[in-house]
């Protein structure tokens, strides 16, 4: 909030002034003329160096030059403005999406909370198939990537590092139509994961027209591209699929102490790679995220539900929507509680409204811990506020019938609307109605007891996983997937 003529005035939504993002973009420009970014990958020198850029390829420092950055900008926006896409294909960031809702299962994390067992553990096949099935199940859910990392196969022996990507995305063609955002990491990967895209979308056309299997990559804060992570997106960009950076500075530690400097480094580090890719792939549509931080410097921890992380992400969304024409994607994916309760609800529904705002609505549902854990009864409970916070942002819908002027008339002083027919006629379209919110009037504590959410999220995630209708691919698709699953075996090095 800002502070004027002794008054609070909102800043959320669109939390920079003009002036403001022409300064930060200027300051931007300063970093990657001056200071540079470390691009380890060699493939981009050449191009690099042949577009203007000063490239040191002992340390592999480069130094963009101001034309080379606004060239790369107002390509990619009159690509934009042409029709062509740029997908943010990722499950923890938020970009542009109106209602209704069409949130995420998403975040590759390397935890799983089991609530029916009390504990913490890494994710096995059984819970990456139930979080597939309950994503398809739950119509606030439009898409589904691989919530947990595929650690551990049916049997309980750890899959291989070189299979991990393959299997993952495998178990997603097979247990949901939403099939969204994947780990690859290779040439071979990436022809695999084609493969069993075009069998989930039918065609490769099918497939082009709605990618999924792939993902974003990230830079290193501060100013470091890492080589692998250069090689995939120039992999991606060559293939003419959808490349996606998110840098992740943390405000006091990897980057100065101001979320403005952290929008600047966040922004140089993503106008640094998206000039790289656009010199060695002058055709290729990059697109970019943000998941930036605090430091909190009491416990020494990384936060990203402090009021500056939302501030400086919603910043730097504003520079792009409003400055570079562009969509950004928003880390709302990422809390800090570790458990589903009043901490966990609390940053959520404070970063869900941050995006809201801002009119994104495709919220990522299901993380704990900074990213680093999933919980599906955590996900409920946040398509629960995600629903509310979407009816919100509807507004107020005002007509003759909606009015209701002939209606107070007719029914008159002191009277009520419940048995009205007008009421019958609008009340499931006009008021929300919660699915797991504690509404009803208990008498004893007891029962309000019985109505806590979490536990109405437990039920409701043990109900679904029960049912004996949940998706599973046919036949004839599943063993095709499973042949490309067998060449991998066989192939990957």
């Amino acid at each position: 909030m800002k502070r004027r003529k002794g008054r609070f005035v909102s800043s959320m939504s669109w939390p920079l002034t003009r002036k403001q993002l022409s300064k930060i973009h200027d300051a931007t420009l300063s970093v990657l003329s001056k200071t540079g970014l470390r691009i380890d990958c060699g493939d981009f020198y050449e191009p690099l160096s042949a577009a203007g850029a000063n490239v040191d390829r002992g340390s592999g420092v480069v130094r963009f030059p101001p034309s080379l950055v606004e060239e790369t900008i107002e390509y990619l926006r009159g690509q934009i403005a042409l029709g062509r896409r740029q997908y943010i294909l990722n499950g923890v960031t938020n970009p542009r999406w109106t209602p209704p809702m069409g949130c995420k299962f998403g975040g590759a994390c390397i935890e799983y909370l089991d609530l029916e067992a009390n504990e913490v553990r890494p994710p096995t096949e059984g819970d990456l198939i139930g979080l597939l099935q309950l994503g398809e199940a739950l119509d606030g859910v439009g898409f589904v990537g691989n919530p947990v990392t595929y650690l551990f196969d049916s049997s309980g022996r750890r899959v291989p590092g070189r299979l991990q990507r393959i299997k993952t995305a495998a178990l997603v063609a097979k247990y949901t139509t939403k099939c969204g955002s994947t780990e690859v990491w290779n040439d071979q990967e990436l022809e695999l994961l084609l493969e069993i895209g075009e069998i989930v979308r039918g065609t490769r056309a099918a497939y082009e027209a709605q990618p999924c299997f792939i993902t974003a990559k990230e830079t290193i804060a501060p100013l470091q591209f890492p080589a692998d992570d250069g090689r995939v997106l120039l992999m991606l960009a060559r293939r003419g699929l959808p490349c996606m950076v998110i840098p992740m500075p943390l405000t006091g530690a990897t980057c100065p102490c101001s979320p403005a400097s952290n929008i600047v480094m966040c922004n140089a580090e993503i106008l640094g790679v998206m000039a790289a890719i656009h010199a060695a792939v002058p055709e290729a549509m990059v697109s970019a995220g943000v998941i930036s931080g605090t430091m909190d410097m009491s416990t020494g921890a990384a936060t990203f539900s402090s009021p500056e992380a939302l501030l400086q992400d919603a910043g730097l969304a504003q520079l792009y929507d409003k400055v570079y024409g562009q969509d950004l994607g928003l880390g709302t994916g990422y809390i800090d509680a570790k458990y589903p309760g009043a901490q966990s609800l609390a940053e959520k529904a404070m970063k869900m409204e941050a995006a809201a705002q801002q009119g994104r609505f495709n919220f990522p549902v299901g993380l704990l811990a900074g990213g680093k854990r999933f919980c599906p009864e955590q996900a409920v409970l946040e398509l629960e506020v995600a629903e509310a916070i979407c009816c919100l942002h509807t507004g107020v819908k005002v007509s003759d019938d909606l009015l209701g002027v002939d209606v107070i008339d007719e029914v008159g002083i002191g009277k009520e609307f419940l048995s009205h027919e007008h009421t019958l006629k609008h009340f499931r379209r006009t008021l929300w109605a919660p699915k797991i919110w504690d509404r009803r009037n208990p008498d004893t504590l007891a029962v309000e007891k019985k109505g806590d959410m979490l536990e109405a999220a437990r039920m409701k995630v043990r109900d679904i996983l029960q049912r004996d209708d949940l998706y599973r691919i046919d036949d004839d698709r599943a063993r095709a997937i499973d042949e490309v699953v067998a060449r991998a075996e066989r192939d990957l090095p």
